[in-house]
C-alpha cells in the first residue's frame, strides 16, 4: 500500500451524509449501484450511489454517495463492510481526498446545485459584520491579480506555498469566464512565500508571474522593497480582517451581502457563489 496517513471522522456516516429529509427514491432502481454494506446497514433513506471510483490505493475503494441535497466522497474497504470519512493524505502532504471531490463530484447531479460551496454561511466562524468589514478592507488591498471576466467578483486570499491555493488555482482555470477572481497575495507561510508574492508584485505580467510559480518555476532577480512592503501590507490588511488562513474566498453575493468561505474551492462551487 502507498505511504498515506488515514484521518477517520469520529462522526458517524449517517451524520455526514444526512443533512435533512430524503429523496423519496428507492437506492436499488434499475440501473443503481448498490451502497456499500457499511453504508446499507445505517439504513439511511434515500442513500445512493452517484458513482464509484478508483483511489489508486491498495484496498481502499471511493464512492460518491449523495442524500437530498449533501453529497460526499467516502471510502470503504475492499470488501464494502467498513466505510471511512475524512480526509486521506498521500506523500508529501498531498490531500487526496481533496482531489478526489474535484475530478469526481464535479460531474455529481448535486454537485453543481447552488448553495454547495465550502462551508454553510451558519458555520464559516464569522458575523455578518465581521464579513461586511472583512470585504471592505481586502477591497482596498494594494495590491492584487486580476484574472476572468465574469460579474461575480472573487477576492481570493492566496500564499504561494499553500497546497489548497494550489488546488483551487487550477480548478479556476475552467471558470474564468464566469467570474472574476482577484488573488491577493500575502506571506503567511514563511520567507519563501513572502519573496515569491513580492516577485509576482514585481513582475510586469503577475498572472504570467502566478503561473510559473505554481508550475514550480521560479523567477529571476531580486524582490524590490516596494513589493514586500505591499505583501506585507496586504497581509496586514487580511489579518486586520480577520482572516489568517489560505485560500479564503471574500466576495458580495446577490443579494449585496458580504461573504467568507474558507479552504478551497472547486469550479462548480465558484460558478454557484
Amino acid at each position: 500500500m502507498k505511504h498515506l496517513t488515514l484521518i477517520a471522522s469520529a462522526v458517524t456516516i449517517a451524520s455526514a451524509l444526512m443533512t435533512g429529509s430524503a429523496f423519496a427514491e428507492d437506492s436499488k432502481a434499475e440501473g443503481a449501484k448498490e451502497l456499500p454494506k457499511a453504508v446499507a446497514d445505517l439504513g439511511i433513506p434515500g442513500a445512493k450511489v452517484d458513482k464509484t471510483f478508483d483511489t489508486g490505493l491498495e484496498g481502499i475503494n471511493g464512492w460518491v454517495i449523495s442524500v437530498e441535497n449533501d453529497t460526499n466522497v467516502i471510502y470503504t474497504t475492499e470488501d464494502g463492510k467498513h466505510a471511512f470519512v475524512g480526509m486521506i493524505l498521500g506523500e508529501g502532504g498531498e490531500n487526496l481526498t481533496q482531489a478526489h471531490m474535484e475530478e469526481h463530484m464535479e460531474n455529481s447531479p448535486l454537485a453543481n446545485m447552488p448553495g454547495r460551496a465550502g462551508a454553510s454561511q451558519a458555520d464559516n466562524g464569522y458575523s455578518d459584520d465581521e464579513e461586511a468589514k472583512a470585504l471592505e478592507l481586502i477591497q482596498d488591498a494594494p495590491f492584487y491579480v486580476e484574472e476572468g471576466s465574469g460579474e461575480r467578483v472573487l477576492y481570493v486570499i492566496y500564499d504561494t506555498q499553500c497546497p489548497y491555493c494550489q488546488r483551487m488555482y487550477e480548478a479556476s482555470r475552467d471558470v474564468l469566464e464566469d467570474v472574476t477572481i482577484r488573488w491577493v497575495p500575502v506571506g503567511f507561510l514563511g520567507e519563501q512565500s513572502l519573496h515569491e508574492a513580492a516577485q509576482i508584485v514585481d513582475s510586469e505580467n503577475p498572472a504570467e508571474a502566478m503561473a510559473t510559480i505554481k508550475q514550480g518555476g521560479s523567477i529571476s532577480g531580486a524582490s524590490s522593497t516596494e513589493a514586500m512592503d505591499i505583501v506585507s501590507q496586504n497581509s496586514q490588511l487580511t489579518q486586520q480582517a480577520g482572516i489568517g488562513a489560505t485560500p479564503t474566498t471574500i466576495y458580495e453575493d446577490a443579494n449585496g451581502e458580504a461573504q467568507i468561505r474558507r479552504g478551497a474551492l472547486r469550479a462548480a462551487e465558484m460558478r454557484n457563489l
